[in-house]
């Protein structure tokens, strides 16, 4: 088993994006199962070091403990997605409703949105998951791993809860 871990946790050490346990099972030719249990016993293992083994997009991937950031960032030439205050607001229209068309984007910011879906298609943080089945086949748009990875998710079911403030007409 410790040579089966120590094969695990180099292949996530290797991967540039989150690996999932199945696909380190296919891959590495290991039952799932094994591969699930050198997960845990990684996970475990580097709590509390500077280097942690966290499950995000559906995978895992190592990250540098946070605590540590401060002190490592001198380390790192890492350029951040900037998303401004239209682009988050897109962002958050088309996660919590996608796979979503241009067209209700436009209906539930009020305000069309096609410069922010041509930055954040640019940025990797969404894509088009396919055409709806209606007049003109629009392009439906969804969130990327890249999007689940940028805000730390491990899934789209991880989302905040958001709930709505409903407008009450006033009678006079």
């Amino acid at each position: 088993m410790e040579q089966e871990k120590r094969l695990i946790e180099g292949a996530i050490f290797l991967s540039c994006e989150p690996v999932s346990e199945e696909e380190l099972s296919k891959k590495l030719n290991l039952p799932l199962e094994k591969v699930k249990s050198a997960i845990s016993q990684l996970v475990a293992e580097y709590t509390g070091r500077g280097i942690v083994l966290k499950r995000v997009a559906g995978g895992y991937r190592f990250y540098t403990s946070s605590d540590l950031s401060s002190k490592l960032k001198e380390f790192v030439e890492e350029k951040p997605v900037k998303l401004s205050y239209h682009l988050l607001e897109v962002l958050a229209i088309i996660a919590y409703n996608q796979p979503i068309t241009r067209k209700r984007i436009a209906q539930i910011r009020g305000r069309n949105p096609d410069g922010a879906l041509k930055s954040l298609l640019e940025k990797g943080l969404i894509k088009v998951v396919g055409r709806e089945d209606s007049p003109g086949r629009p392009k439906l748009y969804g969130t990327t791993r890249a999007f689940l990875e940028h805000f730390k998710l491990p899934s789209l079911r991880e989302l905040p809860k958001v709930e709505l403030a409903e407008e009450e007409d006033e009678k006079g």
